[in-house]
Parts: C-alpha cells; sequence; structure tokens
C-alpha cells in the first residue's frame, strides 16, 4: 500500500441514497419491541431450521 506525501483521506461518499426510504408505522415498531412477538418469532424459526436438519438426515 503506497500513498502520496500530503494527501488527506478521500471523501466518503454514500453507497445508497436512503432519504425517500418509507419510514416503519407505529404497528411495525410496537411489533418489533414485543417480546412475546420475537419469542413466537424465534420458535417458529429453529423449528423450521430443526424440520430442514431432520429432513436432510434420512
Amino acid at each position: 500500500m503506497t500513498t502520496t506525501p500530503g494527501a488527506g483521506p478521500e471523501p466518503v461518499t454514500p453507497t445508497a441514497d436512503l432519504t425517500k426510504a418509507p419510514l416503519p408505522t407505529k404497528r411495525t415498531l410496537r411489533a418489533r419491541r414485543s417480546l412475546p412477538l420475537q419469542a413466537g418469532r424465534f420458535a417458529l424459526i429453529n423449528a423450521r431450521m430443526m424440520r430442514m436438519v431432520l429432513k436432510g438426515h434420512h
């Protein structure tokens, strides 16, 4: 790696413009903070993974 003397860091340019991205609704934010909902989703994804693992071991 070589550097040019006196050259500072290059300016950072954004890779994507997210200023027009939609913001989450109050319902979405409430669902993301809900521990019972998170626990249910956690259990569901783990059950799906276990099913996939067990299916692969005929």
